[in-house]
């Protein structure tokens, strides 16, 4: 219950902040598309993705929302700067400067995982050499064993009598 009445207050606010500021939410209706597209594709958990572009894409809103705020706040005003492709270019251009950076970060990111990944194959590989020696072929778990778990090696001096017949 006390979820939903937060829940309620909130929508409330937002309603009476979008009549009040009806011209800077034009102009973030518009702006945050590109964020909105970057929501519906990014499907992991934790949004990732649409962070980094919705933060860098509201960089690109926020000069103009300024102007608007400057200018009078109302909705002509928003219209005509939604309107100036130079507007729409610089928004749309922040929101492209995130999907670049989240590209280069996510490269950067699985390189040195997997540069992390070989390094330690190459350490367990040495491990498992040092426990061969230490412990014998036996630590491999490639030697056969019978129903009991004994190792079903056959007597060295059986082979060598078998080898010298």
């Amino acid at each position: 219950v006390k979820n939903t009445q937060g829940l309620q207050i909130a929508i409330v606010m937002f309603v009476i902040l979008s009549v009040l500021f009806s011209a800077l939410v034009i102009i973030l209706a518009v702006g945050m598309i590109p964020t909105f597209v970057s929501f519906l594709a990014d499907k992991s958990k934790e949004k990732v993705r649409t962070m980094t572009v919705g933060l860098i894409n509201m960089a690109g809103c926020v000069p103009f929302m300024m102007e608007v705020f400057k200018k009078g706040n109302t909705i002509d005003v928003a219209i005509s700067y939604i309107l100036e492709p130079r507007t729409i270019v610089v928004i749309y251009l922040a929101a492209g400067i995130g999907y670049m950076i989240d590209w280069a970060v996510t490269g950067v990111v699985s390189s040195v995982s997997v540069q992390k990944a070989k390094k330690r194959l190459i350490d367990i590989e040495k491990q498992k050499k040092e426990l061969i020696e230490r412990w014998g072929i036996e630590v491999t778990g490639k030697i056969p064993i019978d129903e009991y778990g004994f190792p079903m090696i056959e007597n060295k001096s059986k082979e060598e009598t078998d080898s010298s017949s």
